[in-house]
């Protein structure tokens, strides 16, 4: 049967494998660790190399979240006033790599280099989600020429992360969407913000990588267009959406790797899954969204009621048993 890195990239590639892809399968570098982006990394928060502040708060799971009240942007029309682009030239980029690439088993696992705000992610952190909405609204022009440079501005961290990371996949996370739609209109998506990921994916492709979407909750109704774009995976794709219904319009041309139900509303107020329920929500992922192929099951609960390590190991030992081979009957 093929390893786990063969298997995975040939998801990517949306050819034959033989195993449900799993969490365990990557190796996952970037993300919070680019404190030009994100602040100081795994800290209690602080600035980015905008400028802007970030705080960590245990409702958004430790993870670092826009300070509230703290606008760096007040005016999209004056954007090149308030908007000062990182000089990523004084990243450590040789030493971030030497020490997030040191674990990782480059002959079995896929390297995932995860770029976290995206254009429109970057555009709502400096100004708020409300306003930032609105600014989409009222001013596309203007909106467009910043979300311009800041794909322009992107698009040059690449031969950084090409040179010292070299991953074999780079993802961007721009989260447009929420539990129950877009933030934003398909029109103004595709308008807007949808020429800004074709940039970006072009260019990621043009330094020999491959380009993977993140979005969360329900973009269903732009999910086809990911394709035209250049992206081959979306992730974390989330049952909010008809994915059976996208694997078998659009499911040969990208691969849907997630298709679990993080927040787990399944589990009931004032109680704790067992192992069992564990192993057997998986296996119900796989015996649901397997069959379409091009997909791996990610196995993580970002609820409450579950400690989510320890449930991700348990969760993705029993993918491990339950998709291995799972092409191969």
């Amino acid at each position: 049967m093929m390893n786990r890195k063969d298997n995975l990239m040939a998801i990517y590639h949306h050819q034959s494998h033989d195993h449900i892809a799993s969490f365990m399968d990557y190796g996952m570098v970037g993300g919070d660790a680019e404190e030009f982006e994100n602040g100081p990394a795994g800290g209690a928060g602080g600035l980015d190399w905008f400028g802007m502040e970030w705080a960590r708060t245990a409702s958004g799971g430790g993870g670092g979240t826009p300070a509230p009240g703290k606008i760096v942007l007040p005016d999209i029309t004056e954007w090149k006033k308030y908007v000062h682009f990182p000089d990523v030239s004084k990243y450590d980029w040789k030493g971030q790599a030497d020490a997030q690439l040191a674990t990782i088993d480059r002959n079995n696992q896929v390297v995932d280099y995860g770029c976290w705000n995206g254009p429109f992610l970057r555009l709502v952190d400096l100004m708020s989600m409300v306003e930032g909405l609105m600014a989409l609204c009222e001013e596309p022009e203007a909106c467009e020429e910043l979300l311009t440079a800041i794909t322009d501005y992107r698009i040059g961290t690449l031969e950084y992360i090409k040179k010292y990371f070299d991953p074999d996949v780079v993802t961007i996370y721009d989260d447009f969407a929420h539990e129950k739609g877009l933030f934003i209109s398909p029109a103004t998506y595709n308008e807007l913000i949808a020429p800004q990921h074709k940039r970006w994916a072009d260019a990621v492709r043009s330094y020999g990588m491959i380009p993977d979407m993140h979005v969360c909750g329900k973009p269903e109704a732009v999910v086809p267009g990911f394709i035209d774009e250049g992206f081959e995976a979306w992730q974390i794709v989330q049952p909010e959406n008809d994915i059976v219904r996208l694997q078998q319009e659009v499911g040969d041309k990208i691969a849907f790797i997630g298709c679990f139900d993080l927040q787990a509303k399944w589990i009931q107020p004032g109680t704790t899954p067992t192992e069992e329920e564990l192993r057997a929500k998986v296996r119900e992922a796989v015996d649901k969204y397997g069959p379409g192929g091009n997909v791996g099951i990610m196995g993580m609960i970002m609820n409450p009621a579950v400690d989510m390590f320890s449930s991700m190991m348990i969760m993705n030992d029993e993918l491990m048993k339950y998709g291995t081979g799972y092409y191969c009957h």
